[in-house]
């Protein structure tokens, strides 16, 4: 497994151990309650329907925070960052949409003019391998 993948399974592993639940009803918000042994007065809603305690606020904003930092490092090597964006090209559907946006979104980039001149050869690199790698 490339290292881009080790790192978003770790991640993925430490989201999913924090101390959170996600709710999309009122019966699920109910059990996510006695899950964490609490009421929706000391809850805080996060992104995607998931919610925390608000005591655990400052240790979900560091975990990000450092999920963020471990990404940005890992990415300084460039072998990565061109398997981390073919990765994601596939991911988001590339050769289908040929739309960079959601790619780069997903690597912590606003958008293409905000990648260095090494960062777009290597995106570039990683895009021409990807949709020469389809089969048609």
């Amino acid at each position: 497994m490339n290292k881009y993948l080790l790192l978003k399974k770790k991640s993925e592993e430490r989201i999913n151990n924090f101390n959170m639940f996600f709710a999309f009803s009122q019966e699920q918000l109910k059990e996510g309650l006695e899950k964490l042994n609490t009421t929706e007065e000391n809850i805080l809603k996060v992104f995607g329907g998931g919610f925390i305690k608000k005591t655990d606020r400052e240790n979900y904003i560091k975990m990000f925070k450092e999920i963020e930092q471990e990404e940005k490092d890992l990415f300084e090597d460039e072998k990565v960052l061109f398997e981390a964006f073919l990765y994601e090209l596939g991911n988001h559907e590339y050769s289908y949409t040929h739309e960079e946006t959601d790619t780069l979104q997903s690597l912590g980039f606003e958008n293409y003019e905000e990648l260095t001149e090494q960062q777009k050869e290597i995106f570039e690199k990683a895009k021409t391998k990807y949709l020469n790698s389809q089969i048609w």
